[in-house]
């Protein structure tokens, strides 16, 4: 793949730029331990396409969970936010490509679910949050990833059209949603979405294990 032949790149954060997966299935396991419960099945995969409140609400109304959705996030912030200070890395090659394409000239931006205080705390963390010129989130467009709205987003605010334009992700619905949108799309394997991870790279233009293979 010629990255120097494109204006822009998106990234995904969790699964994708950041191996953050096994914290959130931490995080699951001490909320659902707490209440008695173990993660139900197919939890993951419910929710990993949503943003932090569509998930808090999902979570709420599907398992009679007392707390409100407000006392919900702020209890999943407070089981993350100090791994994400001090535990969670980068994937392999992460810090090094991204600045191989600043260096390129292109304009690189993250688009994500996730909420602002743990992206910024795990960017600057791993001292790459220099590098991005831009941040999204998919409260800003109110659709899940399953729709490109979000990517398109991303892209308009670093002034790239999407034919110019790559999203890496590590999801399944984020890889047909940006395709359907007009990107590039380039598929991360991560452990969280590896049932899907055939269909991903059937669809994908590219597809990696690690951001090493890009340069």
């Amino acid at each position: 793949m010629d990255i120097k032949k494109y204006k822009g790149i998106i990234f995904d954060l969790d699964g994708t730029f950041i191996d953050s997966m096994n914290v959130w299935h931490e995080v699951d396991y001490q909320f659902f331990k707490r209440r008695n419960m173990e993660i139900p099945e197919g939890y993951k995969k419910a929710i990993n396409k949503m943003p932090f409140t569509a998930a808090a609400e999902y979570t709420k109304k599907e398992y009679n969970i007392s707390e409100t959705v407000e006392e919900i996030i702020d209890e999943w912030h407070s089981l993350v936010i100090e791994e994400y200070k001090h535990n969670v890395k980068l994937k392999d090659g992460g810090k090094e490509f991204i600045k191989f394409c600043k260096s390129a000239g292109l304009k690189c931006a993250y688009a994500t679910a996730s909420a602002d205080i743990l992206c910024e705390t795990v960017l600057n963390a791993n001292k790459v949050r220099q590098y991005f010129d831009s941040k999204t989130y998919v409260y800003e467009v109110e659709k899940d990833k399953s729709f490109p709205d979000v990517y398109l987003l991303a892209a308009q605010k670093i002034g790239v059209n999407p034919s110019e334009c790559i999203v890496v992700e590590d999801i399944l619905a984020g890889i047909k949603s940006a395709r359907s949108g007009g990107f590039t799309t380039v598929a991360m394997f991560d452990e969280s979405s590896k049932d899907d991870w055939n269909e991903m790279c059937a669809i994908a233009d590219v597809n990696i294990r690690s951001f090493t293979e890009l340069m």
